[in-house]
């Protein structure tokens, strides 16, 4: 016989939300402030934003966006504060990329387990379509000296995370990202605004980025 049976539906929401029936979620450990994608249940390439692995090191700051501000300085002819407001008004620049954590597979080696899975044993690592301005387009602004060859970008995180980077990749590809797979960048991933390497390990990616200071040689950072 046909069914007809109807299904009463829902009224419309601000905010979309995944179906009661999926049960997908990031899977806590015991090492503080770390979560691991499920990438076995995932479908495509695209971690969802909700879903992209975390690792941070003194938990979440909550920065509001009104009061948000860039500073770059050091060895340029013109350093400059910049507010979110003023990074989205240069040029846009989308790109698909993943982000891995530097003990992405770590597990599998050290304790491996029968049980593990995709999650528990790669799951530092997510991918999603970032939005933002590339680094070059700012160092244009600030005219880096000749001698400037490294880069001190630094978090507003209270951990101060802090990495020298190359000035040569900050120059070729790097990129301050305000976006996320269509949306502000989640909190646990920088938000409002992180700074995105390819192809350089997790934690050069400084998330909740708040001053980079170009000098001639690394500097020392923790």
């Amino acid at each position: 016989s046909e069914d007809t049976t109807k299904t009463p539906g829902a009224l419309t929401r601000a905010y979309g939300a995944p179906s009661p029936f999926e049960k997908l979620a990031r899977a806590p450990v015991s090492v503080p402030f770390t979560s691991f994608t499920p990438l076995q249940d995932l479908n495509g390439i695209i971690t969802p934003s909700g879903l992209h692995f975390e690792r941070h090191h003194n938990g979440v700051p909550q920065v509001d966006p009104r009061r948000y501000k860039l500073l770059m300085h050091g060895m340029v002819a013109k350093p400059m504060v910049f507010t979110l407001g003023d990074l989205k008004r240069y040029p846009a620049f989308s790109r698909i990329q993943f982000v891995e954590c530097s003990g992405n597979s770590g597990s599998g080696l050290v304790n491996p387990v029968a049980n593990a899975t995709a999650q528990s044993v790669h799951g530092l690592t997510s991918t999603s379509e970032w939005v933002g301005v590339l680094v070059s387009t700012i160092l244009r602004e600030v005219k880096p000296d000749r001698s400037a060859t490294w880069a001190l970008c630094e978090s507003q995180d209270a951990a101060v995370m802090t990495r020298s980077i190359p000035m040569e990749k900050m120059w070729n590809d790097a990129m301050l990202a305000y976006g996320q797979n269509g949306e502000a960048v989640r909190p646990e991933q920088g938000y409002p605004l992180r700074l995105l390497l390819p192809g350089y390990e997790g934690n050069a990616n400084i998330k909740w980025i708040r001053r980079i200071k170009l000098g001639d040689k690394p500097f020392q950072t923790r």
